[in-house]
């Protein structure tokens, strides 16, 4: 196989990758943020970026016109985007406490690096065949997720046990380490470039004559909306109000890891069985559970509730990972750049709206308490949580409506679910 070495460089690259990024992500960054002492709003944002940045992938083809070589440009913005993470070791080392030295590596990185990613998904397009590319990314993220416990529990280990200071200063000269090392990795690709070589700012939006493409771009606006309301605020929630020992969310962390990796592998193998969307939206029903239990948490009962939430979040959101990753693909043409920069840019724009809107409703009612003698049993975290919820239930009942015509049969959660248990995969229902 022409890119054999490519794929294989891949894997290990996605494994360092988590490695770093996980500092960005989680109980690291609510305590980065706590050391800083971010408002609702910058947190907000700055979480909320990873995903608010892809609006500017919608950029990359233009940018891939003047520069001319798809390796050149995700190298390049590899290397710029990744290094960005030295601004804010340097203010921990020099014990600078102002949020600027916060936003502007986290921006840096968010939006540099969203050119690489949106030219590394069009790459991996031509590279990765239709029929290899679930088991393919299934074996990928697996590693990754298997990086990613390692990280979990390496961080938890040296926030528990070191000043917090001196254990963000570790953290991130690891990450940054990390993140150099992934780009590095990157440069030694072998990437082909586009059929397509006249680009304009505005042609992606050519993409816009698929129908397919089109009801997928509306799916994209409502679920990054509904995700990205609170989805800053969960790991907040653990470390800031219930205060939920280091330790603890390591372990949490390391199981969701595990078990993560394990349904990568099921759900890499039984995708081509199911179809993108009949998997993904299995994984939607699944993950509404998470803000539901999320509305429920207090500081009496968070650990079974996590111990539930664990679980169903790891199943649900491998599936949804995967098969959206993959759906996205399908419904693509070529060149796929004009697709996955015009899907970023909606995606992007859905992600900033609502981390604006929801840092505003968490700063509005983060002093909110509800007591019951001297146990206090809702906060005004409890209260965002349920309307991400309501949020969430709303775009899954927009989902099951949409026909992307990339299927043969719709299969009922509950053949889904028999086949899934007793691993019956029978006819496809692409």
């Amino acid at each position: 196989m022409k890119y054999t070495k490519t794929m294989k460089l891949s894997i290990l690259e996605g494994a360092i990758y988590t490695l770093a990024f996980n500092a960005t992500q989680g109980f690291v960054f609510s305590t980065l943020a706590l050391y800083f002492q971010l408002s609702p709003v910058t947190l907000s944002i700055l979480a909320a970026l990873p995903a608010t940045s892809q609006l500017f992938q919608f950029f990359a083809p233009t940018l891939y016109r003047f520069n001319g070589s798809r390796k050149k440009l995700i190298t390049t913005t590899a290397y710029i985007g990744r290094s960005a993470f030295l601004i804010l070791l340097f203010a921990l080392v020099f014990d600078i406490k102002q949020e600027l030295f916060v936003a502007i590596p986290i921006i840096v990185f968010n939006f540099v690096n969203s050119f690489t990613g949106a030219l590394w998904t069009a790459s991996m397009r031509s590279i990765i065949s239709e029929d290899l590319r679930g088991k393919y990314f299934g074996f990928r993220n697996t590693m990754a997720s298997v990086a990613g416990t390692l990280s979990f529990l390496i961080n938890s280990f040296i926030l528990k046990f070191a000043p917090q200071r001196i254990g963000l200063i570790i953290i991130y000269t690891l990450s940054s380490s990390f993140f150099l090392l992934t780009a590095y990795l990157l440069a030694k690709h072998e990437i082909p470039e586009s059929s397509v070589k006249d680009y304009s700012l505005l042609l992606p939006l050519e993409s816009l004559k698929n129908s397919e493409f089109k009801k997928m771009l509306i799916f994209a606006f409502f679920w990054n909306f509904a995700i990205q309301f609170a989805g800053p605020f969960f790991s907040y929630f653990e470390v800031a109000y219930l205060k939920i020992d280091y330790a603890i969310l390591g372990v949490l962390s390391v199981v969701n890891s595990i078990l993560a990796s394990l349904f990568y592998i099921l759900f890499g193998k039984i995708s081509t069985h199911f179809g993108n969307k009949n998997t993904l939206r299995f994984g939607l029903s699944i993950v509404l559970c998470i803000p539901f239990l999320y509305s429920m948490m207090n500081q009496q009962n968070y650990l079974y509730l996590l111990m539930i939430d664990i679980v169903i979040a790891a199943f649900g959101w491998t599936a949804i990972n995967l098969s959206y990753f993959n759906l996205l693909l399908q419904v693509a043409r070529e060149p796929a750049e004009f697709y996955v920069s015009t899907h970023a840019l909606v995606a992007g724009i859905a992600s900033l709206i609502a981390s604006y809107l929801g840092g505003l409703t968490a700063d509005a009612l983060k002093d909110i308490q509800i007591s019951i003698g001297n146990l206090e049993i809702i906060s005004g975290y409890n209260f965002l949580f349920f309307i991400a919820l309501l949020l969430r239930i709303s775009v899954y009942i927009l989902f099951i409506k949409l026909d992307f015509g990339n299927y043969t049969r719709k299969m009922t959660f509950r053949e889904m679910s028999y086949r899934l248990l007793t691993r019956n995969f029978g006819e496809r229902g692409l």
